[in-house]
């Protein structure tokens, strides 16, 4: 166990599913980004004994000095920008675990500091140990399995609540961990927008303060022309008050949205495992530069290779599932079901 110079009460732990444990300490608005993302992982260590794999320091960028080190000895620093934010961040430790990340951001960077570090980081190690993280929801029923898989905006989201209103577990939104023939679950806030809301009628589960705030962050983004993304997230248990989240499932098949396929369409294992590696990357952010120029600086082929040797576990996961590819706007639950039953 890492001894912190920290106080514990600045610092959070997380235990996702028993694969990966890690640390997050440091400035408390970083701190908080963390927490609402990750919300559902988030232990008592003093209850619940963690092994660190992972640690996260979290700076403001002015505290930021750059390494004398030579470029092939670490630390190894990767500077990066997305719209207003702006951060560097700093692989401090790799040669054993808990593998040490320095995250050093500006005051806008908070916003993507979980989807563009904390959960690539996190998907990179649990991929060591076999599990696949995918980009995608999962529907499943009395415990059985379809992953729908698709890029940002393919309408995954729409699907999902769909399936919620007719009752069904929940599973996973953003991505769902593959390991073998079985899915498990990954918890965080549904994002929502007016249109969502509209087209499922979900607004009639919200109160009428959190309607108008939802309608209101996307009016404001609209005016911004999507600079910045400012969908309101909300804890799926508190959108479905009384729903039942499942912890895992048996894979039956994968979906994966395209606009210009004609019906359900099969695909081979091949194809399935490509597309759902480039989704994974396009959803990765940064993290592949970082993964490349630890490549070029450490001389360690593993980092370059991470996304061909997910490629390849999927195949071998997914070699006897059926796959196919669907217009969002033609699945239909009966579809789901169907596929459910194999």
């Amino acid at each position: 166990m890492l001894n912190l110079s920290k106080k514990p009460e600045e610092a959070l732990n997380f235990d996702v599913e028993g694969i990966c444990q890690f640390r997050v300490y440091g400035e408390k608005r970083f701190l908080e980004a963390v927490s609402k993302e990750l919300y559902f992982y988030q232990i008592d260590p003093s209850k619940t004994p963690i092994t660190l794999h992972l640690e996260f320091e979290l700076n403001p960028l002015k505290k930021f000095k750059p390494s004398q080190n030579p470029a092939h000895l670490p630390p190894y620093d990767f500077y990066a920008q997305h719209k207003l934010a702006k951060w560097v961040i700093r692989f401090e430790h790799l040669a054993q675990t808990p593998y040490r990340i320095k995250f050093y951001g500006n005051a806008f960077s908070g916003m993507i500091l979980a989807k563009q570090i904390i959960e690539p980081a996190l998907r990179w190690f649990a991929q060591s140990l076999g599990f696949i993280f995918v980009h995608s929801t999962c529907l499943c029923h009395q415990g059985k399995g379809v992953v729908i898989a698709g890029r940002g905006g393919a309408g995954k989201t729409g699907i999902l609540l769909n399936w919620l209103k007719a009752g069904n577990p929940f599973l996973s939104d953003d991505f769902t961990i593959l390991n073998d023939k079985r899915v498990r679950r990954f918890i965080t806030p549904i994002r929502l927008s007016a249109g969502i809301l509209f087209k499922t009628g979900i607004y009639k589960n919200l109160r009428f303060s959190r309607q108008m705030e939802i309608y209101s962050r996307t009016g404001l983004r609209k005016l911004l022309f999507n600079y910045a993304k400012l969908q309101a997230k909300l804890k799926p248990e508190k959108l479905f008050p009384g729903l039942e989240i499942a912890e895992s499932a048996e894979l039956k098949s994968v979906v994966v949205l395209d606009k210009e396929a004609q019906g359900l369409e099969p695909i081979s294992p091949e194809q399935m495992a490509q597309v759902l590696s480039e989704i994974n990357q396009e959803e990765s952010y940064d993290f592949p530069r970082y993964l490349l120029g630890l490549t070029e600086r450490s001389g360690d082929e593993s980092y370059k290779n991470y996304f061909l040797n997910q490629k390849e576990r999927l195949f071998i996961f997914l070699k006897e599932v059926p796959g196919y590819r669907v217009n969002p706007r033609f699945l239909k639950i009966s579809q789901v079901y169907s596929l459910l039953r194999g």
